[in-house]
């Protein structure tokens, strides 16, 4: 795992290199071309659209804000799945505003996830091909599975432009939305960005305590990267698995456990691997066979498991003590 951290490390910053060399003006958004959603073999789950554009005399920005009279009906599983699947993520961004603007917390908690995964691509789209070029060139042992998550979020994101991404503040906008929606994965995340809705050991604490009893997949993994050694010395998470690497790897094999999608053309996949380097030695791995090939040492491996039993059982207290020192 450590050689592959060092992997990303030099990947991530020729790319940040590379990407701040492009500036690339809006473009008209042609649709898809059909054979791209064919060759995902995915349908998309139908959802309402809607224009992108803010409330006419709002006098605010698209991302912050908004609430409108009625929300749609689809679900919050619905909703996570066509995230997963759709191969045209713009369009699922649009279908997913009336929802959002209305106010329902996991439209608003996707609609900030869409922006978050297609942000390398909507920054400088000219640019991030050209980095995928340069990066398959170099010949890196994983570069087939690199070159493989970079085309995928390409393709997913293709009709994003400069004016689409983010700052990193309307991000955290967006997810501070979602969490006050009640988005327990949008609080999460925001604790894993350095932006928690509050910043004190009690919060932090109960958060952890919340995210852990909800059992849900996709506030498991969005608090992972908080859990890891960011957490490191943190008295509010003593006792928890947290403060090391280890312990951010099994939050994340947690969350594939209680049914987060983890398969090899899964979100979390494509993330380690495209936007981190961290990549599978195939493409038919899934998270937790990725990590057990990852070369660990037996004992962390034990160790993680021996983590991931404690988060997903609900074991004590005091169990979770013997696992985090």
């Amino acid at each position: 795992m450590t050689g592959k951290l060092s992997i990303a490390i030099v990947i991530c910053a020729v790319i940040a290199a590379l990407v701040s060399m492009y500036v690339v003006p809006a473009a008209d958004r042609p649709a898809p071309a059909a054979s791209d959603a064919a060759a995902d073999g995915v349908e998309t789950p139908a959802l309402p659209r809607i224009a992108l554009a803010p409330a006419a005399g709002s006098g605010q920005s698209a991302w912050h804000g908004h609430r409108i009279a009625s929300a749609t009906a689809a679900t919050p599983a619905q909703m996570r799945a066509a995230f997963e699947r759709s191969p045209d993520l713009f369009a699922l961004l649009q279908s997913l505003q009336t929802a959002a603007r209305a106010g329902d917390a996991e439209a608003r908690w996707l609609v900030s996830r869409i922006h978050e995964y297609c942000a390398p691509v909507a920054r400088s789209p000219v640019g991030y091909a050209r980095d995928s070029e340069l990066i398959d060139s170099l010949g890196l042992q994983a570069g087939a599975a690199l070159r493989d998550a970079r085309d995928r979020v390409g393709r997913r994101c293709a009709r994003f432009v400069p004016t689409d991404a983010p700052s990193f503040v309307q991000l955290v906008e967006a997810r501070e939305d979602a969490a006050l929606a009640g988005s327990l994965a949008a609080e999460a995340a925001l604790l894993a960005m350095g932006a928690p809705l509050a910043d004190d050991d009690a919060y932090r604490a109960d958060l952890v305590e919340r995210v852990q009893a909800s059992r849900d997949p996709e506030a498991f993994v969005a608090l992972a990267p908080a859990m890891g050694v960011a957490a490191s010395g943190d008295i509010a998470l003593e006792g928890r698995v947290a403060g090391t690497q280890r312990a951010e790897v099994a939050w994340n094999i947690a969350g594939c456990r209680l049914g987060q999608p983890c398969g090899p053309d899964s979100a979390l996949m494509t993330h380690y691997c495209a936007n981190g380097g961290i990549c599978a030695r195939n493409g038919r791995q899934d998270f937790e066979t990725f990590v057990r090939d990852a070369a660990l040492p037996r004992e962390d491996a034990e160790e993680i498991e021996t983590m991931v039993d404690v988060l997903v059982n609900k074991e004590t207290d005091e169990q979770v003590g013997m696992v985090s020192r």
